[in-house]
């Protein structure tokens, strides 16, 4: 399978009407926020919540207190369950940030996910990035090419990657599975509970390379702490343009992980435009771009008519790779 983003067609920005407006200054919000993360602290989807979270205090109300809140586990599934369970009570005030397609892999991967695509209301996207490959900096390995010649001299062992997550639900597994497709070889898989986690594996020397967003290695590349061997999308990176692309190594992958915000679909109306109008206006916002090319972190809007149809994309996809894989779960409810 080839998850491919393409820009979807969307309406602007939605306005809350007079009487959604009054709704929202009367209500909403009228507490703290928990914004909830389910991987770990340090990690590339906990760095962009955290540099998201004070943009949102700053347009959902004045007053308003947003605070991150780490539920790692169960493949990045307890966070959305969570969500999906108490997230009604919380009339907007809970909420999470999402990862696409981690989100919708899950229900696709067993019974891990107690959630539905209809258990929550996506308010929009905020990120969009492609993931990389990498290895220590001191490692001998240089090229994808060398990798893979490497896997197949020495067989599945003989290359281990480290990345969050296990099993389907598992974007950065899902990108090595592409990655094997396309080079005819097997890598061995180290399931981590964050991209931290996995960074720290490769730079201990306990795992020859790892998979993560280029928010999270780019960095690293370019102060000399890890080795990026290349780029799953369709142009190279402009923080990093010494890293070819992985077609440009000879292996056909593009994959990613985009951001956004999903909210209890029970979540009163109000406050759900409330939500919808801060993701829009902090996309726009020169400060937030700034400090999100600082970070190498790729800006991409959909409001909530675009986040939807894209999730819903996602699950027709996600739903062919796994009867093709035989990873479908056999009793597990199917999203509507």
């Amino acid at each position: 399978m080839m998850l491919r983003r393409r820009a979807l067609a969307a309406p602007g920005p939605l306005l809350a009407t007079p009487v959604a407006a009054r709704a929202q200054q009367a209500g909403f919000p009228d507490r703290p926020i928990q914004l909830l993360v389910g991987f770990t602290p340090g990690g590339n989807i906990d760095l962009a919540a955290r540099m998201v979270a004070p943009f949102l205090e700053r347009r959902l109300g004045p007053g308003a207190t947003v605070t991150v809140v780490n539920r790692p586990g169960a493949g990045g599934t307890i966070m959305p369950n969570e969500l999906a369970r108490d997230g009604a009570r919380a009339e907007g005030h809970m909420a999470g940030f999402a990862a696409f397609p981690a989100l919708v892999a899950a229900l696709h991967d067993g019974n891990a996910a107690r959630y539905r695509l209809d258990s929550f209301a996506y308010a929009g996207l905020l990120t969009d990035e492609p993931y990389t490959l990498f290895v220590a900096a001191t490692s001998p390995y240089r090229t994808l090419a060398e990798l893979a010649a490497a896997a197949r001299t020495g067989g599945p062992e003989a290359i281990t990657l480290a990345g969050a997550g296990a099993g389907l639900a598992s974007t950065p597994r899902m990108a090595m599975t592409l990655f094997e497709r396309a080079g005819g070889v097997r890598f061995t898989w180290v399931p981590m509970q964050g991209a931290a986690q996995a960074l720290q594996l490769v730079q201990d020397g306990h795992a020859t390379g790892a998979i993560s967003t280029v928010g999270l290695t780019v960095r690293q590349h370019r102060e000399g702490g890890v080795r990026i061997l290349g780029v799953m999308a369709e142009r190279r990176f402009p923080g990093a343009p010494d890293v070819p692309t992985f077609a440009e190594g000879g292996f056909d992958v593009r994959i990613g992980s985009a951001r956004g915000i999903v909210l209890p679909a029970a979540t009163p109306a109000p406050s759900r435009l409330r939500w919808a109008a801060a993701i829009a206006a902090i996309a726009a916002d020169p400060a937030f771009r700034a400090l999100a090319e600082r970070d190498n972190v790729i800006v991409r809007h959909l409001d909530q008519a675009g986040l939807t149809a894209m999730v819903a994309a996602e699950d027709r996809a996600l739903a062919a790779e796994a009867r093709m894989t035989g990873q479908a779960p056999e009793q597990a409810p199917r999203p509507r």
